[in-house]
Parts: C-alpha cells; sequence; structure tokens
C-alpha cells in the first residue's frame, strides 16, 4: 500500500496540468478508418457535402434539460456516454461511462436517441460499418469550478491513502472523476487503488479506458493483470 501511496502522491503536481484531452484516431496502418458523422437530418446514411452537417454538440446544448432534481441537488461533472453508430445509421449500445446522476444518464440517452437515423456510419476502406461514438456533456451549476473540485477531491484522497484507508480514497477519486473524466492520472490513481483493495474487474475496466484514451500510463499494468483485448479504433 505505501508504494502505491507515493506513486500516487509523485503524480499529483501532473494532475493540474491535465485537460481534457479528447483523442480521435482515424488511421491504422493501411486501413482508412472514418468515423461516424452527425448529420441532423433524419434518415441520412450518406452524404454528398459533409460542410453542411451540424454538430452533435449544437443539438444536444438545444435539446438537453438539465433536471430538476439533479441541480437542485447540486449533481454536476461530465457524462460521458458511448453507444454504437450502426452501418445503416441507426443507434445502438448505450453504455455509461461516467455518470453524473441516474437522471442525466436518463436525460442525455433520450436526446441521443432521438437522433436515430441522423448519422452517417463509420466507413472501413469506403464501406459502411458499426463503430463506437463516444459523447461528453458538462452539467455546472453556476459559479462552480470543476478542476478545483477535482483538485480538492484528489488531495483528500491521497491523505486517505497515507492513512490506510483505500476504501475511502477510492471513493473519492470516483468522485473526483466525475468533474475530470479524462484526466489520466485520476483514472490511474483510481486503478492502482482498485487492485490494492482486490477489485482487479474494475482496475482492468480503468487501465483498458487509459489505452483507450491513447495513454501508455498502464501498459505494464495491462499485460501483468489483465486479458489483452483486440485494438479498437474509436472515434471520442
Amino acid at each position: 500500500m505505501k508504494a502505491t501511496t507515493i506513486l500516487i502522491l509523485f503524480m499529483f503536481v501532473a494532475f493540474f496540468s491535465t485537460g481534457q484531452d479528447l483523442k480521435k484516431s482515424k488511421m491504422l496502418r493501411d486501413v482508412d478508418v472514418k468515423p461516424p458523422v452527425f448529420t441532423g437530418v433524419e434518415g441520412i446514411v450518406t452524404i454528398i457535402n459533409e460542410g453542411k452537417t451540424t454538430s452533435i454538440y449544437d443539438y444536444l446544448g438545444a435539446n438537453l434539460e438539465y433536471p430538476e432534481q439533479s441541480a437542485r441537488w447540486f449533481r454536476e461533472g461530465t457524462e460521458i456516454i458511448q453507444f454504437t453508430v450502426l452501418a445503416n445509421g441507426e443507434l445502438d449500445d448505450f453504455q455509461v461511462i461516467s455518470s453524473v446522476s441516474s437522471n442525466i444518464d436518463s436525460e442525455v440517452i433520450r436526446v441521443l436517441k432521438s437522433t436515430n437515423g441522423m448519422w452517417k456510419p463509420g466507413e472501413n476502406n469506403g464501406h459502411p460499418v458499426a463503430m463506437e461514438k463516444e459523447i461528453a456533456i458538462t452539467f455546472q451549476i453556476e459559479n462552480s469550478n470543476h478542476m478545483r473540485l477535482a483538485q480538492k477531491l484528489y488531495k483528500r484522497a491521497n491523505k486517505k491513502l497515507l492513512k490506510d484507508k483505500p476504501q475511502k480514497a477510492l471513493r473519492l477519486f470516483s468522485r473526483a472523476l466525475v468533474y475530470q473524466p479524462y484526466s489520466e492520472p485520476l483514472l490511474f490513481a483510481r486503478s492502482v487503488t482498485r487492485l490494492s483493495v482486490g477489485n482487479k474487474t474494475g482496475a482492468c475496466e480503468d487501465w483498458n479506458r487509459l489505452k483507450t484514451m491513447g495513454s501508455n500510463l498502464a501498459d505494464e499494468y495491462l499485460m501483468q493483470h489483465c486479458e489483452m483485448s483486440a485494438i479498437v479504433v474509436k472515434d471520442m
């Protein structure tokens, strides 16, 4: 536990300079991979002029509502939903990657489902294929600073680790990740803490998440503790 604590504390400085880094992968060797494109037009599967497409975030901004109960209880942070755009432009397999609240989960998925058929599917060498897509939406109370909140929780978690209270530290790391879900140091800190309390499945989920984000921070842990999965090209 002490070695784990020292490692997490050593990464603390890096945390302050870590932002919401959204990485895109469009080319894997000689395979030309194009991600799905939101069109905003129902029934569109192919597009002649992609310059006329609208942003999925504009659509979400115009149609999402902050659930009253979540706002009243100051539930805020970055909601991340992953789904699959099928070859016919329809949506399937919605998964919550980062949950702010169950009400917000439902609201974001509700609006995303309303875009069914408004997508040009991803392509592999010119052929439409099913491909995963990830959407991140920040719900923020006025005057709230999510980076600062995450930093405070990160500090508190490290103090719990120093006092040999990993379960309490784990809860604090998870809360911090709601505010900064793309923070590599935070994800790594939670992963090794999960491993230390015997939750290898959760640790492997975090390490695979880091790999998906383009980080090599957890490569050795993945090889040592987890079953290796196939490389997935994903647009975020």
